[in-house]
C-alpha cells in the first residue's frame, strides 16, 4: 500500500511540474493585456510575442521559466496548467494569464498578420519605429487587437483606456481615435 501511494504521489507530482503550455492567445486576468504564446516543440522554451517585442523564456525548474536575456533574467513565467500561467519578477507580484483562443500557427499570424485587423498592424509598426511614443502605440495596438478578437471588447478597451490615460500629456485626447472612439475614451474616468 505504501509503495502504491508513493508511486501515485511521484506520478501526480511529475504531471503537475511538467505542464505544457498550449500555444495560443492569452489574456491577463485584469483584461488589460493580450499576448501570443508559442511553445517550442522541444518543450523547454516558451516564446511570448508582444506587439513590440518577442520574449523567450527557458525552463529552469519544474514549471518555472526564466527570461533568456541576462538583463531581464529576474522575469519569469510560472505554468500552472496547460492554459494558464503567471508572469512575475523576482521579489514582485504575479499576474495571471489565461488562454483566450487557441491558434495552431500563432507564430505565423502574430504580430503582423492578424486577419482583418489592419489597425493592429498599423500600431504595431508605429510601436516598432517610434521610440518616443512606443507605449501609447502598444496600447492602441492592444485595443485594435481586442476589437478584432472579441465580440464584446468593451471590458478590454476600458482596461486599456485606464492604462493609457495616465501616460498621456493631455488625458482628454485619445491618441488613436481610429481604434478607441471619443465616446469610449470619455466614458472611462482616470482612477
Amino acid at each position: 500500500m505504501k509503495k502504491t501511494l508513493l508511486l501515485l504521489v511521484l506520478f501526480y507530482g511529475n504531471v503537475l511540474l511538467c505542464q505544457t503550455l498550449t500555444s495560443g492567445i492569452y489574456s491577463s486576468s485584469d483584461l488589460g493585456y493580450t499576448y501570443s504564446v508559442d511553445t517550442k516543440q522541444e518543450g523547454n522554451i516558451i516564446t511570448i510575442t508582444e506587439p513590440n517585442r518577442v520574449n523567450k523564456y527557458i525552463k529552469s525548474d519544474g514549471n518555472i521559466y526564466y527570461h533568456s536575456e541576462a538583463k531581464y533574467d529576474q522575469f519569469y513565467i510560472k505554468v500552472v496548467a496547460n492554459n494558464k500561467y503567471y508572469t512575475g519578477k523576482k521579489g514582485g507580484t504575479e499576474q495571471l494569464f489565461t488562454l483566450s483562443s487557441e491558434n495552431d500557427n500563432s507564430t505565423e499570424t502574430l504580430p503582423s498578420g492578424i486577419d482583418n485587423c489592419p489597425l493592429y498592424d498599423k500600431y504595431l509598426k508605429m510601436a516598432q519605429t517610434d521610440d518616443v511614443e512606443v507605449q501609447a502605440w502598444v496600447f492602441c495596438g492592444a485595443a485594435a487587437l481586442a476589437k478584432c478578437t472579441y465580440s464584446d471588447a468593451k471590458p478590454y478597451i476600458e482596461q486599456i483606456i485606464k492604462s493609457l490615460k495616465p501616460i498621456m500629456d493631455n488625458p482628454s485626447d485619445c491618441p488613436c481615435t481610429d481604434v478607441i472612439t471619443q465616446i469610449e475614451w470619455q466614458s472611462v474616468p482616470i482612477d
